[in-house]
């Protein structure tokens, strides 16, 4: 029997919809009880079902949990779905647990650890479904893990955010000022001309509902033009880049002192200056026992996801600064992550740099400036 086939089976062994037997009927074999049952109450006992369920499925890997899932209803599916988002992990005892209480029906299923979550869900309910169907399961099932429209609008400052809107309609308004930060749309509001204003008032109280299409049509078109105003600000841009390369030449006292000054001018400048003076190829220039440290305080998953979408040299760099055991561990990490969003990755890359940031302020860390990488 194949992996894919047992679950497969499993399916047509317990999936059949119960029915009434008649009062002259002999009592079903144990077998035939268990195809009469259904999935979800096959999986069932004294524990939750569906939880149960959720975690069977991911212990069996997304293709099969998807052959599985493509033959429940969809009330069903949006129920498991929503277990397996709920569900962290399913540790080793727990998998070889719920694999025994089935007998040989699993036998050829090798006992691992799996990881749920909402990704893990979406996975298996597009394998399942297709990308339309899943999203509208996870929507209804997984509510907020759907991000509201223009939910990227609120993480702009707001002198970027008046001058995106500055020229567009009191409809577009109206639709943007119901879904970001009340605060935000207050703020928003208040900035606008009377005229402007009172005619975006009328409407948002006169709205009612808006299709998806043209939320997402609004949403493609702010976008963009976010996107081109970024090209129109690339000088700016490449210009704290150019600082940030000059601070790297220049000693440490030296570096500290033009960026308090900085800071005091526009902190939030200063800010963007100094994400660009630390990025990943900053590990080039830590020694050896500092990288040694700052990994050593990091978790397995969280370095598996550090390492996400980096160069060769940079995971080699990194790899080769844990200890055989751990990077075994770490790749394990990595193969139950899988595929994960740039914005995952961005935000652990961030918090890495911002702890090599902290730690050399303080001392603890020493990073060789490019002056001493020149010096015969």
């Amino acid at each position: 029997m194949t992996r894919i086939k047992s679950g497969i089976d499993l399916y047509k062994a317990a999936s059949s919809i119960e029915k009434k037997k008649p009062k002259e009927a002999a009592e079903p074999s144990p077998a035939k009880k268990a195809n009469s049952e259904g999935f979800l109450k096959l999986t069932g006992g004294e524990g939750s079902k569906p939880g149960k369920a959720a975690r069977l499925l991911l212990l069996l890997g997304k293709d099969e949990a998807a052959e599985v899932m493509g033959h429940l209803s969809t009330q069903e599916a949006e129920e498991v779905a929503r277990h397996i988002a709920s569900t962290q992990r399913v540790d080793m005892a727990e998998a070889r647990e719920i694999l025994n209480e089935f007998g040989d029906r699993f036998a050829d299923i090798e006992i691992h650890r799996a990881r749920g979550g909402v990704d893990a869900a979406r996975g298996i309910l597009k394998a399942a479904f297709g990308a339309e169907k899943a999203e509208a399961i996870i929507a209804k099932a997984i509510p907020e893990a759907v991000p509201k429209p223009f939910a990227f609008l609120n993480d702009l400052e707001f002198t970027q955010l008046a001058g995106l809107l500055r020229k567009e309609t009191p409809m577009t308004l109206s639709m943007v000022m119901g879904y970001i930060e009340p605060a935000v749309a207050s703020r928003l509001l208040e900035s606008l001309p009377d005229e402007q204003k009172s005619s975006v008032i009328l409407r948002m109280a006169r709205s009612d509902s808006i299709s998806r299409d043209v939320l997402a049509t609004v949403e493609t078109t702010l976008q963009d033009k976010i996107r081109l105003l970024g090209k129109e600000n690339g000088e700016e841009l490449d210009g704290r880049s150019a600082l940030a390369d000059i601070l790297r030449y220049m000693d440490i006292s030296d570096e500290r002192r033009l960026l308090e000054e900085l800071e005091e001018t526009d902190p939030s400048l200063a800010e963007q200056v100094k994400q660009k003076l630390y990025t990943m190829d900053t590990i080039f220039h830590l020694r050896d026992q500092d990288l040694q440290e700052a990994l050593r305080s990091m978790n397995e998953k969280d370095i598996a996801l550090l390492l996400k979408g980096q160069t060769p040299d940079i995971s080699e760099r990194i790899n080769t600064s844990l200890s055989s055991r751990r990077r075994l561990m770490v790749a394990d990490e990595g193969d139950l992550i899988g595929p994960v969003r740039r914005s995952d990755v961005d935000a652990a890359v961030k918090e890495f740099l911002e702890k090599l940031r902290a730690g050399e302020e303080a001392g603890t860390y020493v990073i060789i400036r490019e002056e001493a990488d020149l010096i015969d």
